[in-house]
């Protein structure tokens, strides 16, 4: 804790911390990633020659200090070259999730004023040269692969920009050195956009302090519950860089005391590279938790004798968890359970470790310390089902506009449902309507070139508002209720979380996806998603004709999934059954003007595609009411 205060104290700057890694882990790995076919390790000083020359390939093309710089690339190795050659020459990072729409891109690099992009594929590259006209500031487009070459002026290669490099600094070998060493913690670092309140993006402007004094307080409040990360750690990076909680925690944090970044090769080899990579550290959003436990419960309950070990282990694992919970509801998860146990209960969960649980442990890759649920609310019954299992799954909230985490699970005092007390540094409490405002280190103070929404976001006397509604414990942990936006208001004036409702779907067999609707209605309604896979696989098996030509299939996070299916499998009697049956198991749950009265079947997935995800998984409540406004009047008949 004492050296991580010195490091607040005496590093503000992202270069300084980066170097001063360098300096002391030079001769360690700090990037493990694929490249032609194998893997391939950088230790931190391969890592800073190529940050080194790609900084000064960006200054000998004309970046000046302050200047913004567009990344547009996948969560990869070279994303985080270029991410810290804008840092060393001084630059902002202005980061774009490659997913993004033309008219997106266009309107960050126009309101960013940025005069470079970093693109990470050729693909990216010409879709930016597509629109190149409507950004006016644009000069420059680099390509980040090494053999790109390309006969428009306008678009370099990585090669090209590393040679340009290496030519300024023969001349002047301390041209990088002498910008970042000018950097003080107030110049600002980076701007990361997301959506305003009129949907229009606002960019959270993050200065060199933020940076600093986000990635200092999670690791001194990790260290507080138990677990200080070190140049032993390796984590697995497969989240987009581009969004901040990523970026700070299995990116950031790992660099500054010299850990290894493990980089996943795509969504679709996760379990191949987390087997490759075996990390210690892992951040994962809820969404891919849930198909994660429910393709480990699947593989045992494909037949009765693996669904009669889980079933039994699972309860014996319950029976644990509960002799493991203290008096206040926290569990410590840095304790061997079996020194809760008497002997004949400690034999029983041992075998169940064994056959079942370890299985879970191995497949990701058998070293996991810390694995984190993040970037939207982690259902309680998933987070139970998780540690049930002897899995050590914490919990994380923060936004773009906190630097990502401000309040995660302790591992030595974890609380099913609730979060943990802020990060050093950081305070918080609660307005008036339950919304939680938050102000300290690595909190922004304003938007960029958007005084309207800076306004709109902070109190007259400087508190955040987070937008999140909340409440806390007598331990001081928070607690997620919901978004304030999503809150329902019934016509009967009663106040319904919508999230709560969704969230009792999560491990469901035959429910993949549930949107909750009903403001200013008489009643709650839902618009639900089956788990298409699975109730094809079971229409499949009992003989059921199925319209292949209806079907349709995506690669969605790393797996082969259907995202449509035709009339007859939705209004197929078996499949209302089962979905029927959920919605009452669900309602059962619930007080009764909070119960789903009427619902609609979907024929398709929510998808990043069609608008109505967010990279990060998050479901865009408002696009799709938008989009099945059809089915929703009819809801309300």
């Amino acid at each position: 804790m004492d050296m991580l205060d010195q490091f607040l104290d005496e590093v503000h700057t992202m270069p300084r911390m980066f170097y001063n890694t360098v300096e002391t882990f030079g001769d360690r790995p700090a990037m493990k990633f694929k490249q032609d076919g194998a893997y391939t390790t950088l230790t931190y000083r391969d890592f800073a020659d190529i940050v080194e020359e790609m900084g000064a390939g960006l200054l000998s093309l004309g970046l000046q200090k302050g200047v913004p710089v567009c990344l547009m690339a996948a969560t990869s190795a070279p994303w985080g070259w270029a991410d810290f050659a804008i840092q060393v020459a001084g630059g902002i990072t202005v980061t774009i999730y490659p997913t993004l729409s033309a008219e997106e891109t266009i309107f960050i690099v126009k309101h960013s004023e940025s005069r470079y992009l970093m693109a990470g594929d050729a693909s990216i590259a010409q879709r930016a040269l597509s629109v190149i006209d409507k950004m006016p500031s644009l000069e420059k487009i680099i390509v980040l692969q090494r053999d790109y070459e390309s006969k428009d002026s306008r678009v370099i290669g990585l090669q090209e920009l590393r040679s340009s490099g290496r030519r300024l600094l023969k001349e002047n070998p301390d041209a990088v050195k002498e910008v970042w060493q000018s950097l003080t913690g107030d110049d600002p670092s980076g701007i990361i956009y997301t959506s305003g309140t009129t949907g229009e993006l606002k960019g959270s402007l993050l200065s060199h302090r933020d940076m600093i004094g986000s990635l200092t307080r999670s690791l001194k409040h990790m260290a507080i519950g138990g677990y200080s990360a070190s140049f032993e750690d390796v984590a697995f990076s497969l989240l987009p860089l581009a969004h901040i909680w990523e970026r700070n925690n299995s990116y950031l944090a790992m660099i500054a005391v010299g850990a290894c970044i493990g980089f996943a090769e795509k969504p679709t080899t996760l379990l191949q590279d987390i087997q490759e990579i075996k990390p210690t550290w892992v951040l994962l959003v809820p969404r891919l938790w849930d198909r994660i436990y429910n393709a480990f419960r699947g593989a045992f309950t494909s037949n009765e004798d693996g669904k009669k070990l889980f079933d039994w282990a699972m309860k014996i694992g319950d029976e644990v968890l509960q002799r493991r919970t203290g008096d206040n509801g926290a569990v410590d998860l840095t304790a061997a359970p079996e020194q809760f146990l008497d002997e004949k209960l400690a034999d029983e969960f041992l075998k169940a470790n064994e056959m079942v649980f370890k299985q879970l442990y191995n497949m990701l890759g058998g070293r996991l310390k810390i694995p984190y649920s993040g970037g939207a609310l982690l259902p309680p019954d998933l987070h139970r089902s998780y540690l049930i299992m002897n899995f050590p799954l914490l919990n994380g909230w923060g936004l773009t506009e906190t630097a990502a985490g401000i309040a995660h699970g302790y591992p030595n005092a974890t609380k099913i449902g609730w979060l943990s007390p802020m990060v050093p540094g950081v305070e918080a409490k609660l307005d008036e309507d339950g919304e939680i405002l938050v102000r300290g280190i690595g909190v922004i103070r304003k938007y960029h070139k958007n005084p309207e929404e800076t306004a709109l976001a902070f109190t007259a006397d400087g508190w955040f508002r987070t937008g999140d509604i909340g409440e806390f414990d007598e331990d001081k942990y928070l607690r997620i209720v919901d978004r304030k936006k999503y809150i329902i208001v019934l016509d009967t004036g009663k106040n319904v979380a919508p999230a709560r409702i969704e969230s009792k779907f999560t491990g469901s067999l035959f429910i993949e996806q549930v949107v909750i609707i009903g403001n200013n209605r008489k009643f709650i309604g839902a618009l639900i998603v089956p788990a298409f896979d699975y109730l094809l696989y079971l229409l499949k098996e009992k003989g059921f004709e199925v319209d292949e030509s209806a079907l349709e299939y995506a690669n969605i996070n790393g797996m082969e999934t259907c995202v449509k299916v035709g009339p007859e499998v939705i209004y197929h009697p078996m499949v209302k059954e089962l979905i029927e049956a959920e919605v009452e198991r669900v309602n059962s749950h619930l007080e009764d003007y909070e119960k789903i009265k009427r619902y609609v079947i979907l024929p398709r997935k929510f998808t990043e595609a069609s608008g109505e995800m967010t990279p990060t998984l998050k479901i865009k409540n408002r696009i799709v009411v938008e989009n099945f406004a059809k089915e929703v009047a009819e809801l309300y008949q």
